[in-house]
């Protein structure tokens, strides 16, 4: 029924207008969005029961594929272990899309032929301990053993050098190792981005209760989708997806109410969801290409809260991640 109504009020928009994006025209012609996403952290992109990539990563390539396809389940995932392999595949043409845990960083950009298409998931380097440590704080973790993931790189040696000072670093070979080993005593802590310990806590420890988050973390660590450099079009199509992902929360249009909200006399909403046409043509999309992001994927809230919030097994609250009128970090690029 949904389908029908919304096709009915979409019938007169007038066609996408010619993309000058390569990186699209090739998406089109093979019909799929080829993304590459960690594929081991649970909550932003893990395989489920029966194979499928879920998280919050994975959902925002599947909004990709719904702007750009009209169909969110043309994406054909790859895994990176590490950041680097991640980028490696978009410089190498293997890929068009990099959804995985990577921050936005200076030499991430000027030293390579890539670009950030905006911040998905404000996080920070923060610290899990065992429920009976004394550290509240991390300066109270100078002098001991800190477990790090390989995948972190230098870049989580050089905060932790320049933040606690000295300590014995415990290197192991992923997240999930890492997690191992501070359960099983070889260190004092683990440091890592706050959301990949909050959820491997719940995903990989066998007692999550034994355990805790220190309150503060001690970088600035912006995650998001990054593109390959060259193509500004094909950027402007990923960063206004996370656009109007945002902005279709606060509008509070999701994929639960689509029929509803477009009864509205609203004009922001008309605009966004592409009742009144002109939103489509620019980017060389339909000009249904914010509805289908919405209808097939959700709003940021709706694949926030699946994922990592309270509809799924980590209960994360949404910190700075809110919207910015609800004290969060996210301010939302208005589609006008």
């Amino acid at each position: 029924m949904i389908r029908h109504v919304l096709a009915a009020l979409l019938l007169a928009l007038p066609a996408a207008a010619q993309t000058a994006s390569p990186t699209l025209t090739d998406i089109r012609a093979r019909g799929e969005l080829r993304c590459v996403v960690n594929g081991a952290l649970p909550g932003f992109s893990a395989p489920d029961a029966g194979g499928a990539m879920r998280g919050m990563d994975a959902d925002f390539c599947r909004a990709v594929a719904a702007a750009t396809l009209g169909d969110a389940a043309k994406v054909r995932f790859a895994t990176a272990a590490t950041v680097a392999e991640a980028l490696g595949a978009l410089e190498g043409g293997t890929a068009d899309l990099v959804v995985r845990n990577a921050t936005r960083l200076y030499l991430r950009e000027a030293g390579r032929p890539v670009a950030s298409a905006g911040t998905l998931y404000f996080d920070g380097l923060g610290f899990l301990v065992p429920e009976a440590s004394p550290a509240t704080l991390p300066g109270d973790l100078a002098g001991r053993r800190l477990c790090i993931s390989a995948a972190g790189g230098t870049a989580t040696r050089e905060a932790l050098e320049s933040t606690i000072g000295a300590a014995t670093i415990v290197e192991a070979p992923d997240g999930t190792a890492m997690m191992r080993a501070l359960e099983a005593g070889e260190c004092d802590a683990a440091a890592s981005d706050a959301s990949q310990l909050m959820v491997r806590r719940v995903s990989d420890l066998a007692r999550p209760a034994g355990f805790r988050m220190l309150a503060t973390v001690v970088t600035r660590e912006p995650l998001g989708p990054f593109v390959r450099a060259g193509d500004a079009a094909w950027r402007s199509i990923v960063f206004w997806t996370l656009q109007a992902m945002l902005e279709a929360e606060e509008l509070e249009a999701a994929s639960s109410n689509l029929v509803a909200v477009m009864q509205r006399n609203e004009p922001a909403l008309w605009r966004l969801l592409g009742v009144e046409p002109g939103i489509g043509a620019a980017l060389g999309l339909s000009e249904d290409w914010v509805l289908q992001v919405i209808a097939q994927v959700g709003n940021y809230a709706e694949v926030f809260d699946r994922n990592l919030g309270a509809g799924s097994a980590f209960r994360l609250d949404r910190g700075l991640n809110d919207n910015w009128n609800r004290g969060g970090l996210h301010y939302p690029m208005p589609l006008r």
